[in-house]
């Protein structure tokens, strides 16, 4: 009986969890500036919120399932004090519609500015609080997981 020695062996297959968490990455922190850029434009959240939707199914058991899920918390959250936002105007423009200038002003025709004065900046420093801490814990998570794949 002989024994032949072994041949070389081949080199090690990349492990395709590295890819798809840089992709993940990637399209996280995407996400995190469309929903940033949405300030201006209004819109971009909505396709940010679409990719995080699509993504967190890849995501599952990964670190990045909680950017994901905060991305979306993020959209709804930011949707449900816009419509509340835009409702307090109807009701504002009709207490002043109804007022008949005889008696005091009408309370409802301050929730604009109560809404504008103290909703809004609460909700606003919330919302940047969000995305800034995501984008930075995103960058800190690729700087880890960039070190320990090299």
């Amino acid at each position: 009986m002989s024994e032949t020695a072994p041949g070389p062996t081949a080199p090690a297959a990349p492990q395709p969890q590295a890819p798809a968490n840089g992709n993940l990455r990637s399209l996280a922190m995407i996400c995190y500036v469309l929903f940033l850029v949405a300030w201006v434009n209004g819109i971009t959240a909505l396709i940010g919120v679409i990719i995080a939707y699509v993504k967190r199914g890849d995501a599952a058991g990964t670190v990045w399932q909680s950017h994901f899920r905060n991305l979306i918390v993020v959209f709804w959250v930011t949707l449900a004090v816009f419509i509340l936002g835009l409702a307090t105007w109807p009701i504002a423009l009709g207490a002043l519609f109804a007022y008949d200038f005889t008696g005091p002003w009408p309370a409802a025709a301050g929730l604009p500015l109560l809404f504008g004065l103290l909703v809004f900046p609460a909700f606003a420093i919330w919302f940047l609080y969000r995305m800034i801490r995501g984008l930075l814990r995103a960058d800190r998570k690729s700087t880890r997981l960039n070190s320990s794949h090299t």
